[in-house]
Parts: structure tokens; sequence; C-alpha cells
């Protein structure tokens, strides 16, 4: 049994007869009466017989087509409620991103987001990676701003920036050089995310690479405490600049970019493969994207103006924590 069959065989019974309902389709009798037939033999009764003035339904005939309209109309409904959910606009939206993003893009695009719709009722999510594209693929959010790993590549994912990481530590240990090659990261007291984070995987990965081992001197999964503790000098944060410029602007931290090579990790928005992008989530695509442009930094940093040389090395850090 199949939706033509059962679509052939209401139409016969709402004309009233093969030859009209023939007409109506645009098909041939011959067509309709092997698909009706089809159908009895399926279902194993006869569903309708032929006399002088048309068709007449058998007690099954009856029954199924009572129970085939009303699968007919559930289906036609389904069917224009997708359409109208792949070509509507957008009343609300969850956006998910780890918390470093998060710290840096919710406020701006927020305030994006409502200057296009104000009526739009947002919610953001801050998670780790793992759990964003868990609940990406579930439907828990919408979309998501997430680091590029091999999971993202299973998704509709495109590449926003690439971020450069920095050497982050307490205002009350001196300015940092500029630059900070990786070779001293080795000695200095880390505090970095625990490894089920994608910061701590891709940093510990990066670094093996270089064949150093880091020596993290604290784990914290929350960027706000992880932050307290260096301002307290507990040991040094590995982070993107942009998510501590106001911790720096405050004179309560000090970073310096890390070098030789660079660290660095790349964010991609990814929409979920399973289901379909209305033309209202394409228009909140494009506004992260030019959101997230606003807020790129130049493939080549910007360093630190020309000044005093600095009062302490990355390397010395170690020596007075």
């Amino acid at each position: 049994m199949n939706q033509r069959d059962i679509e052939y065989f209401v139409k016969v019974v709402e004309a009233g007869s093969f030859s009209q309902a023939a007409i109506l389709l645009g098909k041939t009798q011959p067509v309709l009466s092997r698909h009706v037939r089809d159908l009895e033999t399926d279902l194993r009764v006869p569903l309708l017989y032929r006399n002088g003035r048309g068709v007449v339904l058998t007690e099954a005939g009856e029954r199924l087509y009572a129970r085939a309209t009303s699968i007919l109309e559930q289906l036609a409904e389904a069917r224009t409620e997708m359409l109208n959910l792949c070509k509507g606009g957008i009343d609300s939206a969850n956006i998910g991103m780890p918390p470093t993003v998060a710290r840096i893009l919710t406020v701006p695009l927020a305030r994006t987001l409502y200057a296009a719709y104000p009526d739009i009722k947002l919610r953001f999510t801050e998670a780790f990676n793992g759990h964003l594209l868990e609940w990406l693929t579930n439907g828990r959010i919408d979309l998501a701003v997430l680091y590029a790993n091999e999971a993202t590549q299973r998704l509709n994912a495109e590449p926003l920036l690439t971020e450069r990481m920095h050497l982050v530590a307490s205002a009350e240990r001196g300015p940092l050089p500029p630059r900070t090659p990786s070779r001293e990261l080795p000695d200095l007291p880390l505090v970095l995310p625990s490894r089920n984070h994608g910061l701590r995987q891709q940093v510990e990965t990066w670094a093996t690479r270089q064949g150093m081992t880091l020596n993290v001197h604290a784990e914290c999964d929350s960027i706000s405490s992880m932050l307290r503790l260096v301002e307290g000098d507990m040991g040094c944060a590995i982070l993107p600049e942009a998510a501590i410029q106001g911790e720096i602007e405050a004179g309560k931290l000090v970073s310096s970019l890390i070098v030789e090579p660079f660290l660095e990790r790349s964010l991609v928005l990814a929409t979920p493969t399973n289901r379909c992008v209305s033309s209202g989530m394409g228009e909140l695509v494009r506004l992260i994207k030019r959101q997230m442009r606003a807020l790129e930094t130049p493939a080549e940093p910007a360093f630190a103006p020309p000044g005093p040389p600095s009062r302490i090395t990355p390397a010395e850090i170690l020596m007075t924590a």
C-alpha cells in the first residue's frame, strides 16, 4: 500500500466512477483500475465494485475511505507546513557559542539582530563545542558558532575567521613582550580548561606537534573563574585576545601573541544537515557572518606599539610564581 494507491482510490470514490476520476486526474481508466486492484490485493479485501451507475464501496472500502481521507489531509498539512518553514521568516532563534566566543559576540550580535528583527525572541546558549554539536543535531539549538574540528565537517559549516591565541597573565606581573615564542610555554604555570574542552584539546595537540609538554598548574572549565585565577596571579592562560579585551583595558590582565609557530583556531558558523534552512534563518546566518567580520582582526595581527623595554618576560613568570 502506497500513497498513490490511496490517492487514486479516494479520487475514484469521490468522483463516483473510474471514468470520471480518470478525466479529473488526467490518467487512463486501466491505470486507475490497476492501482485500486493493487490496494485490494495488498489489503486482501474488496474495496469497491462497479455497477451501471459507477462504483459502490464495500464495508471495508468505507472504513478505508474514512481513514484515507484523514491521512491524505494530514500529509497535505505536513507538506504545507514544511514548505512554509523553509520559505518563511523567523520569530525566534537559539544560538549556541563556546564561552570565549560568547564573551565578545553576544552583545554586539544581539544589537544587530534586534535592529533587523525587533520582535525576535533570542536565546543564547553557552557551552563547550561537544555539547553544542550534540544540541545542534537534536534540534535544541538552531545554529552555532563553533571551533572547527572533524565533527563540524558533518554539518553545514561556513568559515568565519581564524583567531591567533595569546599568552595571558596578571597585570601584577608587569607588561609582557608583544610576542612570546612557543618554546617558552613549557616553563610557565598554565590555567587551562579540562580535557573535555575543545580549547584544551587543541592546545595540547598543537604542543605535542611542537614536541612540548605543558605545565598545567590548574584546570578550570569556567572562563570567568579562569580569568579570576589569572588575575590573582595563580598562573597564565591561553586565550584569544578579543576574549579578554575588557580585562586588558581595565588594567587587570596583559597578553602576548604566541609565535614560532602561531597557535590558531578557526571558527565556523554551523547549521544542521537534517533540517531545512528557512529564508529567515538564512538571513540570520548572513547577519551573524557580517557581525563576525566586524569583530575580525587583520590576518597579520597588530602588535603592541613600540615603548620602553618590558619589565618582565614570560620565562620570568615561573621564577616569581
